[in-house]
């Protein structure tokens, strides 16, 4: 009869209100105290993804190096000439490379179309070692822009132009440039371990999400010579100048349009650089306007630095 009665009382029994905004009091505090761990493990996660895309990145530059006895580089300004618009060859490092990260069908499918034939949609295809997770980038472009005007991959990394830049002077071609830029000669001054090849670009999350077209210092792979696909930014005190211009390494952050000639990442602990060695390391924002990024970039530069922070 006792038990009847207790599991009776038990089916009865009800939540009072007070007793309900206590359990949705304590889910809420639970989810508040969740939230910022799940948001850290995904930017982890994402910054993980993001640094195998520079090494992937870094594998394919040294493949191409010991192929063709060079580095890859920024490429002609596709501005230059009429025939450095047309021809293939003097598009940026990203292009070059693309048969170092089994993308050749795109980059003989380009090539085969001939140097006076849009590729059109041909470059309308994602590469998903140029894109960081950490964003939601428009993966190619529809709507044309800078020269040479295809439509193309975007990327989320650029070259360091302030020392691998194309110098090529209008019909100068990778193939036939009397600058290459190599492993020996990157030797003569910081070294690989401690030069700065290839990096991640800052850039407005909402202009990355929007842009469909190749330009603003957005421009895609196709493209040599330009903000979308390098980043010029250097520190002359490291070249034995005085200090006028400005590095910058900063977080993506609204409003900034594409981020012009800026570092970063969408990370918090700093932006994601490739060295010349392959190596990829985090580099703190508190470094962004000092003498010792500015060594980093200089491939010849002999002053001792530190990019610890």
């Amino acid at each position: 009869m006792r038990r009847v009665r207790l599991q009776t009382w038990l089916r009865g029994r009800a939540f009072t209100l007070i007793e309900l905004l206590v359990v949705i009091a304590i889910i809420g505090i639970l989810i508040a105290l969740l939230l910022p761990a799940v948001q850290k493990i995904r930017e982890a996660a994402a910054r993980m993804s993001s640094t195998n895309n520079l090494k992937q990145i870094g594998l394919a530059s040294h493949n191409y190096h010991d192929n063709t006895g060079r580095l890859p580089d920024e490429g002609a300004n596709n501005n230059a000439s009429a025939q450095i618009v047309a021809d293939y060859r003097s598009w940026c490092w990203a292009f070059q490379i693309l048969p170092y990260i089994e993308q050749a069908p795109l980059y003989n499918g380009v090539q085969n179309l001939g140097v006076d034939v849009n590729p059109g949609t041909q470059g309308e295809v994602a590469i998903k070692t140029y894109l960081c997770p950490g964003r939601n980038h428009i993966p190619f472009s529809t709507t044309g822009g800078s020269n040479p005007g295809y439509n193309c991959p975007h990327t989320d990394y650029a070259i360091n132009a302030a020392s691998f830049n194309g110098n090529y002077n209008n019909n100068i071609f990778p193939s036939t440039s009397s600058l290459k830029f190599t492993m020996a000669v990157i030797t003569q001054g910081n070294g690989t371990s401690n030069t700065i090849f290839t990096g991640e670009k800052s850039i407005d999350p909402a202009f990355a999400a929007s842009n469909t077209g190749t330009s603003g210092w957005d421009e895609g792979i196709y493209a040599g010579n330009y903000g979308g696909t390098g980043r010029w930014t250097y520190n002359t005190v490291a070249y034995g100048g005085a200090n006028v211009n400005t590095n910058y390494i900063i977080k993506d952050k609204p409003g900034n349009g594409g981020n012009d000639n800026k570092w970063g990442a969408p990370f918090t602990a700093g932006g994601l650089f490739q060295m010349c060695d392959g190596s990829v390391r985090t580099i703190n924002y508190a470094l962004s306007d000092t003498g010792q990024f500015g060594c980093s970039l200089n491939y010849l530069n002999t002053i001792p630095f530190s990019l610890e922070q």
